[in-house]
């Protein structure tokens, strides 16, 4: 990464104690910077030194005068909270949830700090929004409500700026990494990577990714170098399904055989998956059959513009995919 242009700036970190705030705070630190916490009351983890002061609340339960009083001193707001496409709902009660976690939450947030004196922000976002507009044939947002909620997250934050308020979101794909006392956030993707035998039925196409390393590394640049009210898809590597189970099973020592699903093949078990939810009358964020066209996808860009930008570096992945599937015992059962 580019040296920091800036020292010593107080900066809030919602959501500091998941994967993403925890390697951005050790970043800061790392960088000159003094961060604070805020995650839920629940939250028995310290993960940090006792320098980190670490405010305990729930966002959707504190007032607005809360929330601007504990954004009060800070120079600067990540908000790594937020972002749950949520289990199946009615409809009605999805569509709600999605609002409230995902935009309402975010416009507080982004309107205490405005009012409290923080003068840059940055959202972790997600690349679905950025699929959303290199692909407008496929109507994500229409059939989506996980990834409209995203898009609109960053389209309320985004009425906020001023000259005196800065906002960035960075656009996150999947994510590769670990931190202390935390299970693997893959783990139920690697343990469907390893299928049940030597030969894995899985879809083709694949996926840009990133490690965690990298998303810290954008957090503090967005804050630095980010152009307020744009929007900043990070990743490192494009990766295929192929690849990466091949990676997987070299990790494990092991062979396997590789069986692509075509798309009507996908097709199938996604209908089958939405008519139970049609039968039961739920919804969910992400729509089966309208998903197929973008799982069975390349879902790759060109990350050089945004590590440019914000001051990146680049590697990396191939170790924290180890490490992260290390930590995954495989099933002998």
């Amino acid at each position: 990464m580019l040296k920091s242009i800036s020292i010593g700036k107080k900066v809030l970190v919602i959501g500091g104690t998941g994967l993403l705030g925890y390697h951005t705070v050790n970043h800061l630190i790392e960088n000159g910077h003094f961060p604070s916490v805020l995650t839920l009351p629940s939250d028995t983890s310290k993960p940090f030194p006792q320098s980190v002061p670490m405010h305990y609340g729930n966002i959707s339960e504190m007032s607005d005068s809360q929330l601007q009083s504990l954004m009060k001193g800070y120079d600067w707001l990540v908000f790594s909270a937020g972002g749950h496409d949520t289990y199946p709902l009615p409809k009605d009660e999805l569509e709600t949830l999605l609002e409230e976690i995902n935009v309402v939450s975010t416009k507080r947030v982004m309107e205490a700090g405005r009012s409290a004196g923080v003068t840059r922000a940055v959202i972790f976002g997600s690349y679905f929004e950025y699929f959303a507009r290199a692909w407008p044939s496929l109507k994500m947002a229409e059939k989506h409500p996980y990834i409209a909620s995203r898009i609109r997250q960053s389209e309320v934050a985004f009425d906020l700026v001023t000259d005196d308020f800065g906002v960035v979101v960075l656009e996150l794909p999947y994510i590769w990494g670990t931190m202390p006392n935390r299970e693997p956030q893959w783990k139920d993707l690697i343990h469907t990577l390893r299928g049940d035998g030597k030969t894995i039925n899985y879809e083709g196409g694949g996926t840009i990714m990133t490690s965690v390393l990298h998303v810290a590394e954008a957090a503090l640049g967005a804050l630095e170098r980010g152009i307020s009210g744009h929007r900043y898809p990070v990743g490192d590597q494009n990766v295929t399904w192929t690849e990466l189970i091949s990676k997987i099973a070299e990790i494990d020592g092991v062979e396997r055989e590789i069986n692509t699903l075509s798309h009507d093949q996908l097709m199938v078990t996604a209908k089958e998956n939405q008519n139970k939810l049609d039968e039961a009358g739920l919804v969910t964020g992400i729509n089966p059959v309208s998903y197929v066209q973008i799982a069975s996808a390349n879902a790759f860009f060109d990350p050089e513009p945004t590590r440019i930008a914000l001051g990146l570096t680049s590697g990396g992945l191939d170790e924290a995919i180890r490490e992260q599937v290390k930590m995954v015992p495989i099933d002998n059962n």
